[in-house]
């Protein structure tokens, strides 16, 4: 018996997915071009920055709308939405033991400015209050 396939729309992109997305998302819409353009990480050739928006059109992450000179991309998929189904992943794959077992891994791995941690303090100190 064979397992079901995901259907794409479910499934995490990946990496040059993600960076595609990352530089749509900053620009709002843009055309091949500007995604290329601020791309500025990483080598990439015209062709293959147009293929992968062109994937993503295909999993329907992204609409392209035709101008006089070139194809417009914007994403049908917000960062908001995408952060929130990346956490719920590895909620759902990794930390199974629960939230607070990620939130802690955070707190052990990243390096949180005093400002940032004041931040997530007073979060904490909402959702207590709620």
């Amino acid at each position: 018996m064979g397992r079901k396939k995901q259907k794409s729309e479910g499934k995490l992109l990946t990496d040059l997915e993600l960076e595609v997305m990352q530089a749509l998302w900053d620009l709002g819409e843009g055309t091949v071009k500007d995604v290329l353009g601020k791309m500025t990480g990483r080598e990439l050739a015209y062709t293959s920055v147009a293929t992968v928006l062109k994937i993503l059109e295909n999993k329907k992450v992204v609409v392209s709308l035709k101008t006089e000179r070139a194809l417009l991309y914007r994403p049908l998929v917000t960062r908001d939405k995408y952060e929130k189904k990346s956490v719920q992943h590895l909620l759902g794959r990794i930390f199974r033991s629960g939230p607070s077992r990620l939130v802690m891994r955070l707190l052990d791995e990243a390096d949180f400015s005093a400002e940032e941690l004041r931040s997530i303090r007073s979060l904490l100190d909402e959702r207590l209050k709620k």
